[in-house]
């Protein structure tokens, strides 16, 4: 044996440690990556936002893993071009600030290949590949891996460095570990953002037809306030010119010096019929336009005081037609305005007695039930009746459905109930009544 020569034992004892040594590196390597795995998993619980996510990448693993120079690029889907959004190394030179950013289109460079294919690429010297793209400076290494989920690419995460041949593909597994962990975390963020997108949309498409609605409902007022100014101020006024002319025709009835013709009287009694009923249309129309006094104010009104008021008022039509009128006899307490119910309940008991069939008794029937949120009354009677046909129209202005020397009015006395009823955020209906004779007039206020 040669002096100062190694014993072949001894020779192996060192290789033997080198290698364990080599080994524990790798471990010691291996576990510090798996700490900075945790450790960006465990921050990605705490970020909400696409942009948070991708600064989680850079600051909590990249950084920890001791690269050069990353950057994250997120896929623009409308514009089919990869945008920085996150960077490591001289791309950021403080806070969340990206210099000069770029963008990259779908299939061009190395980073726009990946994101086309869904493969990673390692690639050892960029001097030699074509597609390379320098950023801020050129680099001879690059590592790019798609970040995806389920076949749908969200973005890219890109690393370079310096130094020919420096990342192997344990760096591949981890940015892949990296990016998958990461890509639900973005989907997630994503769709968040979509929604809220949606609903701030939604939400000014809502606050926009609400003020739309609000000017139409502003206008609409303001013209039915104008229209119920015009129509008292004209039935006011013309009802004065219509009695003088009334009265003006009785004078030459009256003071006439001979005989009048046949005709001539004919004629006058048709102009002086006119001229009444021109001022009960008027009457009318004065009544309905009256309906929406702001000034009237609501109270407890007790109705069978009002219906006792309206067949006191109504005393000498029931006694010349031998009206009988049925009705509870404990009608609720109701909160209304007391002079439009009183007016309400009169109209409709006035309909019932005049609209009955000529050699029948008429017979009037109140009724009324209540459920939580109505009070629900009938007027029932044995009279004409009225068509299924016609039942919605009699409510609207002027409507007849009689013949007006059988029946006389205006035309005006159900469009008034059925505006009273509305003033108290009640219905009113109308149909045939179910015994086959008559009709049935329905209402109901709010309780």
């Amino acid at each position: 044996m040669l002096k100062g020569s190694l014993n072949p034992a001894v020779i192996l004892l060192q290789r033997k440690y080198r290698s364990l040594q080599q080994q524990l590196v790798r471990l010691r390597e291996k576990e510090r990556h798996l700490s900075v795995i945790n450790s960006f998993a465990s921050a990605l619980l705490k970020q909400r936002t696409t942009e948070e996510i991708a600064w989680s990448i850079t600051n909590n693993a990249i950084a920890k893993l001791g690269f050069e120079d990353c950057v994250v690029y997120l896929l623009n889907e409308e514009d089919q071009v990869l945008e920085q959004v996150a960077a490591y190394g001289p791309k950021n030179p403080r806070g969340t600030e990206i210099r000069d950013p770029i963008v990259i289109p779908v299939g061009q460079g190395i980073v726009g290949t990946v994101a086309a294919t869904g493969q990673a690429e390692l690639i050892g010297n960029t001097a030699k590949d074509s597609r390379y793209i320098p950023d801020d400076m050129v680099r001879l290494s690059e590592l790019a891996v798609p970040i995806s989920s389920e076949g749908k690419i969200i973005g890219v995460i890109d690393s370079e460095h310096s130094a020919s041949n420096f990342f192997n593909e344990e760096h591949l597994h981890l940015l892949e570990t990296i990016a998958a962990l990461a890509a639900t975390s973005f989907l997630q963020a994503q769709t968040q953002k979509k929604l809220r997108r949606y609903r701030e949309a939604l939400e000014r498409q809502v606050a926009q037809k609400t003020i739309n609605l609000q000017e139409m409902v502003n206008k609409l007022q303001s013209s039915n306030e104008d229209l119920e100014a015009f129509a008292y101020a004209a039935s006011h006024d013309l009802r004065e010119p219509i009695r003088t002319i009334a009265s003006f025709l009785h004078l030459i009835k009256r003071r006439s010096t001979g005989p009048i013709p046949d005709e001539t009287e004919e004629y006058l009694d048709y102009a002086i019929d006119g001229a009444h009923r021109m001022n009960q249309l008027l009457s009318g129309l004065q009544a309905y336009a009256t309906l929406n006094d702001n000034q009237l104010e609501k109270s407890p009104i007790e109705l069978n005081h009002v219906v006792q008021a309206c067949l006191k008022d109504l005393s000498y039509s029931i006694k010349k037609h031998n009206v009988r009128i049925d009705y509870p006899e404990a009608l609720p307490i109701v909160q209304g305005y007391p002079t439009l119910l009183h007016q309400l309940l009169q109209n409709l008991l006035a309909n019932a007695i005049k609209f009955h069939r000529p050699g029948i008794t008429p017979h009037i029937q109140i009724s009324y039930c209540e459920d939580n949120e109505w009070h629900h009354f009938a007027i029932e009677d044995n009279g004409i009746g009225i068509d299924p046909e016609f039942a919605n129209r009699i409510f609207d202005l002027y409507t007849r459905l009689n013949n007006r020397k059988e029946y006389g009015g205006t035309g005006l006395g159900l469009s008034i109930c059925k505006k009273i009823v509305s003033k108290h955020g009640g219905k009113i209906t109308a149909a045939p009544a179910p015994s086959g004779q008559g009709a049935r007039i329905s209402f109901c206020l709010p309780r």
